[in-house]
């Protein structure tokens, strides 16, 4: 099988959402939450951990939530107060997945095109990759606030492959959600690979066929296949 073209997901795929969140908890409680003592800070950091749903929630909820149950250094405070700094500061704590750039590189060396789909706003996600100076890589950046269709809708796979001018068959897309990016990208027809460890796979979902728990492992499984062309 001839590999025509790769494309990524973004958070915790390419950047580790979970590690880049943990970092701004602990910004966020420096500026507007009071804490006793370690442990009492620890139990905070886990207690917003949990309520952001590894960012499956609307940000206004979640910040209403933390506005009425954290102990805030100002009574005055808003939730408006406590949602500007997310636009202006988030994307600053972004962490690259390890392996990143290696297998981007290696790609790149392979002369395999390569695209990004991610769900989110423009601002925040196009923030993100620039951090971390990622847009270099790609041939195409679809963020699904600008293009109004979301993962899992296989249309905007389906955009990609019509941006990349490449064929389904030939083209393959990683990601570490199950619905989102794995069952999304097999309904658009793509090969699809499962970066586990983020998100836990569904009862109600077939399994997928390729899994890797690093993104190298990814050279692995495109060497594997391009020998049985």
């Amino acid at each position: 099988m001839t590999v025509e073209a790769v494309i990524f997901d973004l958070d915790n795929t390419l950047v580790n959402r979970k590690n880049a969140f943990m970092k701004y908890s602990e910004w966020f409680i420096d500026q507007f939450v009071v804490t006793t003592d370690t442990l009492h800070r620890n139990e905070i950091i886990e207690y917003i951990r949990i309520a952001d749903r590894d960012g499956y929630r609307k940000r206004g909820e979640l910040y209403e939530e933390l506005l009425t149950t954290l102990p805030m250094k100002n009574s005055e405070i808003t939730v408006k107060d406590l949602l500007e700094p997310w636009f202006s500061e988030f994307y600053k704590h972004t962490v690259l997945m390890d392996g990143a750039f290696e297998i981007l590189d290696y790609l790149k060396q392979k002369d395999i095109k390569l695209g990004l789909i991610t769900n989110g706003s423009v601002h925040t996600q196009n923030s993100k990759i620039d951090q971390v100076m990622l847009r270099s890589y790609f041939d195409t950046i679809i963020v699904s606030d600008e293009v109004k269709l979301k993962k899992p809708d296989k249309r905007i796979f389906e955009l990609a492959l019509e941006r990349l001018n490449v064929n389904p068959r030939g083209s393959w897309y990683v990601g570490d959600h199950p619905m989102n990016d794995i069952q999304g990208a097999v309904n658009a027809g793509l090969n699809a690979i499962w970066l586990k460890g983020f998100m836990g796979w569904g009862d109600n979902i077939e399994e997928p066929k390729y899994v890797i728990d690093n993104l190298n492992a990814i050279k692995v499984i495109l060497e594997e296949v391009g020998h049985k062309q």
